[in-house]
């Protein structure tokens, strides 16, 4: 038996790319940090499924992160064909606030005219930021997915 640790990229790209593409649809993204949590939770599993060794909360924690990098970009890749649409639905919600209430501040209709969120500073932006998010919500994704799915080491096992 090889006592070797099978790559993490793998798990990590798959477990990722999913989360990234649920967590940037219009309308699933309202789960997103559980779609980022379940997808460091499918690479962890999948990166046990190949392990022969018994894994810690520190692996978990390493493809939970990696994962969630990859959800970020993967996510803000998906943005971009769906900007309009998202662009559309937060116009309708931000009409919707000023009927209710007088303190929205005037002009705020050209922030989205100008077409902010898709020049290269502010998706480079909200890049890092999602990328940093996700990758806390991915380490606690994959410590999760460890406790759950790992190997359990017998008390004889331990002692040696």
């Amino acid at each position: 038996m090889s006592n070797q640790k099978p790559g993490m990229f793998t798990p990590a790209l798959i477990g990722g790319a999913i989360a990234g593409v649920l967590s940037g649809i219009p309308f699933l993204n309202c789960l997103c940090c559980l779609w980022i949590i379940g997808g460091a939770m499918l690479a962890s599993y999948l990166f046990i499924k190949d392990s022969s060794v018994t894994l810690g909360a520190g692996d978990g924690a390493i493809i939970g992160i990696f994962s969630g990098i990859i959800a970020a970009v993967v996510h803000a890749l998906i943005s971009i064909p769906l900007y309009a649409v998202n662009r559309q639905f937060i116009l309708r919600i931000m009409e919707r606030f000023t009927e209710y209430t007088e303190e929205m501040p005037s002009g705020w209709e050209s922030w989205f005219d100008r077409g902010a969120g898709l020049d290269l500073p502010f998706f480079m932006l909200n890049l890092v930021i999602s990328a940093v998010i996700f990758a806390v919500l991915g380490l606690l994704g994959g410590i999760i997915g460890i406790s759950l799915f790992g190997k359990k080491t017998s008390s004889s096992e331990q002692k040696s």
